[in-house]
Parts: structure tokens; C-alpha cells; sequence
């Protein structure tokens, strides 16, 4: 007989991958967690997992299941949130995506304010060099540098951020004076690798003058910045990341390059509360810092120079 209670233990594990991960999520222990599972495969007729020397993966079966797993548990939560009296309990696990900068060094400095707010929400931030895919369900909700294309995505305009250039006062002293731009011909600019850019939103580097001498590349922003504060050149990064740090001068303020982030979420994000509270967040937030993201107050009608 078919079990609501083992879809809740298929979820915990395609998310988690372990056992011991999903049994953490759930508050029990790993027997429990292969029992429910095991149970689920006998009533289905067939294995939903594969058992790897990393994890647990679903197989082709899991993968079928997995959409309509989740479709069940947006409804359960539904029904929950209708049944209760008083404000409804945000609780669960949401996993949110974003590029590795604005993931590890502006949302993660935020998101203690989310969880003590909601004591019983989980998040599981990915903050990684590439895109992450909703589509695959890596992640519930994803923050990106380009607007997906994909179908059954919800997108919205995040919030535009400012870059600029940036190297320590020692690298500066011993270099020739930068002025204009053209000075940057002969200077070291930290860049991303070509032919692993996730996104053309990144390939400002080659147009910040005629002849660019780029001698480290990395597709880590956070790794340019640690090669520059030890005087490895200059530069790009978002203002965000810099403007605390005493270590780092910025170089002719007024080139500022403007990109953009996006939020999205599969088309029944907003029908579960624990996805709507972190989606509605995450919004707010950039709404909030526009001084930090674009480093003075917007100017919509001002000018400003994009390379």
C-alpha cells in the first residue's frame, strides 16, 4: 500500500544523498531512512536509487517519480498551511543557488537573519563558480548572471550590481601611475578563463584596454581577489566584495561596469511556504543593500559607463 510518509524519505535522500544526511533532515536514523525507501520500491516494483561510493543517485525510475514526489509534497504543504490556525510554521529545507561571489560573501552574511527568524528552515546554499540547474533540481531556487530561457521557470530582474577595478596600494606603488584607462596596457589584470566562462556577463576583461596582459586566470572571483590583495595586479570585482576591505584601492572610480543578477524558481515555487519566505527574502534584501550592490544610490536617469 502506497505511503505519504515514504515520498517524505525519497525526497530526503534524492536532496541529501546520504543516508545519514537524510536521516539528520528527518530527525531519525539511517535503518529508518532505507526502510521507507525500500518500502516505496517494493509498492513501485522497482529500485528508485543507486548506491555509489559518493551517495545515493537516482535511477531512471527515481527520476520519473521525482516530479510527481514533489508535486505531493507542494500539496501537503498547502493543506498544512490552510489547516493551521495562526501564523503558519516555515520549516523544511530549501536549497538556493547563486554565482560563488554574491553566494559566499553577501548572501551567506545574511541568511543568519532568515534562520533566526524561522528557527525550523534550512538552507543549503550553493554558492558556486557556474550555473546551477533548476531544471536538474539541483537547486530549488537560482540566482544567476544571465535570464534562463528554460520553460516551467518563473524569473524575475533581481537586482543590477557595479563592478570596478581594484589592486592593493603596494602592487600600485611599484607600477607605472594608472590615470585613464588606456594606462591599464602593460599592468597584470586577474581574469577568468576563457573557455570556461559560464556566462558572456563575465567577459569584461579584454575590453578594458587595447592590449590587456592578463597573467593569472582563475574561474574563482574569490581567488582573483585573494592573487590581488597579495599583489598579484589588478582586479575586477563587485563592489560588494570590496568595500570593507582597507586593503584593497579602488582604481579610476569613475569606470563602473554594470551586470545584473536574476531569481528563479520552478513554475509552483510560490505555492510552498518555506520556498515563498526565502524567494521573498532574497528580493527584499537586494531591494534593501542597493547601496552596497551598486555602491552609491541608483541613478536611473544618471550616466554610467559600461564596458
Amino acid at each position: 500500500m502506497f505511503d505519504w510518509n515514504d515520498v517524505r524519505f525519497f525526497l530526503a535522500l534524492q536532496r541529501c544523498g546520504k543516508l545519514l544526511g537524510a536521516a539528520k533532515q528527518l530527525g531519525t536514523t539511517h535503518a529508518t531512512v532505507a526502510r521507507h525507501i525500500a518500502a516505496l520500491e517494493r509498492v513501485l516494483g522497482q529500485p528508485l536509487f543507486l548506491q555509489q561510493a559518493d551517495g545515493y543517485t537516482l535511477t531512471a525510475a527515481g527520476r520519473q517519480l521525482l516530479p510527481l514526489a514533489e508535486s505531493l509534497e507542494n500539496t501537503a504543504s498547502q493543506m498544512l498551511d490552510g489547516a493551521r490556525k495562526g501564523p503558519a510554521e516555515v520549516s523544511g529545507v530549501v536549497r538556493l543557488g547563486a554565482p560563488e561571489g554574491l553566494g559566499a560573501l553577501f548572501l551567506a552574511r545574511h541568511m543568519p537573519a532568515l534562520m533566526a527568524r524561522y528557527p525550523d528552515l534550512e538552507i543549503d546554499l550553493v554558492a558556486v563558480p557556474r550555473f546551477v540547474s533548476l531544471t536538474s533540481r539541483e537547486v530549488d531556487i537560482a540566482i544567476s548572471l544571465e535570464r534562463p530561457q528554460a520553460n516551467l521557470v518563473v524569473t524575475r530582474k533581481l537586482t543590477d550590481y557595479c563592478l570596478g577595478l581594484y589592486a592593493t596600494p603596494s602592487y600600485l606603488a611599484a607600477q607605472p601611475a594608472i590615470h585613464e584607462r588606456e594606462d591599464l596596457n602593460g599592468h597584470a589584470i586577474l581574469g577568468y578563463v576563457d573557455d570556461l566562462l559560464f556566462s558572456r556577463e563575465l567577459m569584461f576583461h579584454h575590453g578594458l584596454c587595447r592590449h590587456p596582459r592578463i597573467p593569472l586566470r582563475s574561474t574563482s572571483v574569490v581567488a582573483q581577489k585573494e592573487a590581488a590583495l597579495t599583489d598579484g595586479g589588478i582586479a575586477v570585482l563587485p563592489y560588494y566584495m570590496t568595500y570593507d576591505d582597507p586593503r584593497l584601492q579602488h582604481i579610476l572610480p569613475d569606470l563602473r561596469i554594470i551586470r545584473s543578477y536574476w531569481i528563479s524558481g520552478r513554475s509552483n515555487i510560490r505555492r510552498t511556504l518555506r520556498y515563498r519566505v526565502v524567494w521573498d527574502y532574497v528580493v527584499e534584501l537586494c531591494q534593501r543593500m542597493q547601496w552596497l550592490l551598486l555602491q552609491q544610490p541608483i541613478q536611473l536617469n544618471g550616466s554610467i559607463d559600461a564596458v
